[in-house]
Parts: structure tokens; C-alpha cells; sequence
């Protein structure tokens, strides 16, 4: 889902903790923006989390909140429900790494601006950690790339340049990225070796 085309309805929340009243309220609102809801008076299994998008739950109550421990939440945007501001409460909020807040008692509004920030922060932070492992995964790969350019410079005699186009070549006559044929050159030099001498001599 992209972060500028998010839309509420046919979502699934998990409410977690919360008391009666806010419970009715949430049921309300987010029922009418057209979301599905289930409620849980304590930390559900792992298994329950597999059919949500996003959680919500009271910070406040006893049976979730250890200022020392931090819950096993899934990797999903969470909303945090609180009307507590004590220094030792918040950082306990803030290390359950939130994707938005909400003032208790919950009211009619502030419960769609809270999940769409969330849901738009969430998915904007997924993005940027995908493009940080790609480029991590893309570094690690150079080191593979520099490899088999110097094997096929040392064995074949050949400039930088020649070398890096014969492994451009031998990369897409195998259906290949450049970082995929290097990782297979160094795990088998020497039959990829036959294979570059077979290129050149054609």
C-alpha cells in the first residue's frame, strides 16, 4: 500500500487492553470509518497479530505496561492510547517504537487522524528500510564485483575496462546481474574462467 493512497476501510485493528468505555468508543469509530475490530483485555498470541494492520493499546493499564520491559509487538504501526504524563510512562511508550498517539478518554474525533498518520508513518519508514538494506545488500555485493574484475584482469590479461564489459557480457548471456555472476565466478573460478576464455576467443 502506498503511503499517499491509504485507505481505512476493510482494515483490521487490534485493540489491546483497553477499558469499557473506551472500548465502545473505538468500536464506534472505527466501525464507521469501516474498519474490522477485534478487542483484547490482555497481549493477544503472535497468531493474532497475523490477520491485523494495525494495533492500538492502552498505555496505562498495569497488566501491559513494565517500565523496564519492552512487548513482543509484532511489525505493525501501533497507536499508543494514554492520558498519563509521567516521565517514567512516556519512555516506556516511546520504547514500544509507535507509530502515533492517542488522548484518553477516546473521543469521536482524533481517532482517523491518529491511524492515518500512522498507517502514512509506518509506510514511509518500511520504504525507507527496504532502500537501506537494498544499498547495504548492493555495498556488500561490490566486494564481489571488485573480485571477479581482478581475477579476470590477473588470469586473462586484461584492462579494467575489458574486464568489467567481458563480465557484463558473461552476466547477461546467463541471465544474471553483474552481482549475481560474480558471487558464482568466485564460488567456481575456474569453470567460469573456461567460460570467459571461451567469450574472448569467439
Amino acid at each position: 500500500m502506498r503511503p499517499d493512497k491509504i485507505r481505512l476501510r476493510g482494515l483490521r485493528a487490534c485493540v489491546i487492553g483497553c477499558d469499557r468505555r473506551d472500548t465502545q468508543n473505538l468500536q464506534l469509530q472505527l466501525t464507521r470509518l469501516g474498519m474490522e475490530v477485534a478487542f483484547y483485555a490482555e497481549f493477544p498470541p503472535q497468531a493474532v497479530f497475523d490477520s491485523a494492520d494495525v494495533v492500538l493499546f492502552d498505555a496505562d493499564n498495569p497488566v501491559l505496561f513494565h517500565p523496564t520491559d519492552r512487548l513482543a509487538w509484532p511489525a505493525l504501526p501501533k497507536i499508543a492510547l494514554s492520558m498519563m504524563e509521567t516521565p517514567s510512562r512516556l519512555q516506556w511508550i516511546v520504547d514500544q517504537q509507535i507509530a502515533g498517539y492517542l488522548r484518553k478518554p477516546v473521543r469521536s474525533d482524533g481517532v482517523m487522524t491518529a491511524l492515518m498518520l500512522a498507517l502514512h508513518g509506518w509506510h514511509q519508514r518500511c520504504q525507507l528500510e527496504q532502500q537501506i538494506k537494498r544499498q547495504e545488500e548492493r555495498l556488500k555485493a561490490r566486494r564481489y564485483v571488485f573480485g571477479t574484475q581482478l581475477l579476470l584482469m590477473q588470469s586473462l590479461a586484461l584492462d579494467e575496462a575489458a574486464a568489467y564489459s567481458l563480465m557484463r557480457t558473461l552476466a547477461m548471456q546467463q541471465q544474471k546481474t553483474i552481482e549475481q555472476y560474480s558471487c558464482d565466478v568466485l564460488a567456481h573460478p575456474q569453470h567460469a574462467l573456461a567460460l570467459a576464455h571461451e567469450v574472448l576467443k569467439a
